[in-house]
């Protein structure tokens, strides 16, 4: 089970209806997105194009890119455990995009520290729940 996080361009407005929304302009080119998150994170395997993996202390997180040469959004497919804000973060600012908590539809805040890590911690406990996991 994974926690999904959207990353965007632009923020979507939930409550508006689909008519009244803009067009969300894409992330960029497949090869340009590739070439900056493998800079910032050197340890992101990106052999297959549209699928990227990072495993790193105590968790992992698929890239799902897709098969465009023009990237509309990344699926971050996000497992384990340990402290991935920083990532997703950095996944964030490298691309000036904005990540949407998929479990809550809320873009994660990260001038709000605590609040961006509640979200995870909170798909922790839900993801232990569900797996009868929890303690």
């Amino acid at each position: 089970m994974s926690w999904d996080v959207l990353i965007m361009k632009e923020k979507y407005d939930f409550d508006a209806p689909e008519e009244n929304q803009p067009d969300i302009a894409p992330l960029g080119k497949r090869d340009e997105i590739i070439e900056k998150l493998t800079k910032c994170i050197p340890n992101l395997d990106y052999r297959d194009e549209a699928w990227g993996i990072l495993n790193d202390e105590g968790y992992s997180i698929e890239f799902n890119t897709g098969d465009e040469e023009l990237v509309d959004s990344i699926m971050l497919h996000i497992r384990g455990g340990g402290t991935v804000m920083d990532t997703i973060q950095l996944v964030s600012e490298t691309l000036d995009a904005y990540a949407l908590d998929t479990s809550d539809c809320a873009y994660i805040d990260f001038k709000q520290p605590e609040q961006a890590k509640e979200s995870w911690e909170r798909f922790q406990k839900y993801r232990d729940k569900v797996l009868n996991k929890e303690k």
